[in-house]
């Protein structure tokens, strides 16, 4: 898999971290691997364009995950007043925005969009089916459930298109929220494009410490899909609510992706490139097990 990402933070940035020639060698490999393909980042944004096939059109899609709307309990906990109706209508407008200025033509949410886990709050019957019925006026619009999402049919509006927790498949790319693991079934896939870690780049004394970033991987493919060799690209999508940072290494939790788990051995990564939301090449994989 291919994505075109910010090539004039990319060269900026070489200086500032990678000061071995092999580094930069293998850095430029990556950078080639994800230029001009039908996979895009929006700029300065944690979301995803994927142009595809569809009866003879060229069709547009953008990619969100984590939205955590009703953010409520986290924040009463960490002492913060926050007006929840003023960051969903933000969010909104947003991805209003990249929908009309990149001519989108669906939007795919990639689970956790509510963030009570076992029931829907209170303030979700109104909050969340509003949201989504906004969202679809300019678009057509899937949601693909999260560990976060129960119960979320009941109030997923008649217009909106509910897919399994499973995920859904677009030619070779399976998309998922990233806490089930995938079926053998989908073993046909070539990328896998999943949220639910909300990655999340921690040093201290770092400039870049406590930024969302992307991560993007090739791993063997029979780790995930044991009848089949070769290579699997994964994207770590981050959270698309500034509000929401990664858990794991905040609270000093093991992850609890099942795919992740997977991949976290040792040679089973081939390729790991990890990229700031600004574009800006932070690390390989020798750094994972400092996010993760």
């Amino acid at each position: 898999m291919k994505l075109r990402l910010n090539y004039n933070n990319f060269r900026k940035s070489y200086h500032w971290f990678y000061k071995e020639k092999s580094n930069v060698f293998n850095v430029l490999q990556l950078i080639v691997m994800y230029i001009m393909s039908k996979i895009n980042i929006v700029e300065n944004k944690p979301a995803l364009l994927i142009d595809v096939f569809d009866d003879k059109q060229i069709k547009r899609l953008l990619v969100v995950s984590d939205l955590h709307i009703g953010n409520t309990f986290w924040l009463q906990k960490s002492n913060i007043a926050i007006d929840w109706y003023d960051i969903i209508k933000e969010i909104e407008t947003e991805l209003t925005d990249i929908v009309v200025s990149n001519k989108v033509n669906s939007i795919i949410l990639l689970g956790d969009i509510k963030n009570n886990i076992y029931k829907v709050g209170k303030e979700d019957w109104n909050i969340i089916p509003n949201f989504l019925n906004s969202l679809s006026e300019n678009c057509d619009v899937y949601l693909i459930p999260g560990n976060h999402d129960a119960k979320i049919r009941l109030i997923t509006p008649d217009n909106i298109h509910l897919i399994g927790v499973k995920g859904m498949v677009l030619g070779d790319i399976l998309l998922t929220h990233g806490h089930t693991f995938p079926s053998e079934i989908r073993s046909n896939i070539n990328k896998i494009i999943m949220g639910h870690l909300h990655p999340t780049f921690f040093r201290e004394n770092s400039i870049l410490n406590g930024q969302k970033i992307w991560i993007f991987l090739k791993v063997k493919k029979e780790v995930i899909f044991p009848s089949r060799n070769g290579t699997l690209d994964l994207v770590l999508v981050p959270s698309f609510n500034k509000y929401i940072y990664g858990a794991s290494k905040m609270k000093n939790k093991k992850t609890n992706s099942p795919i992740l788990k997977k991949i976290l051995k040792e040679d089973i990564i081939d390729k790991c490139l990890v990229v700031s939301v600004d574009g800006t090449i932070i690390g390989n994989e020798n750094i994972l097990r400092e996010i993760f």
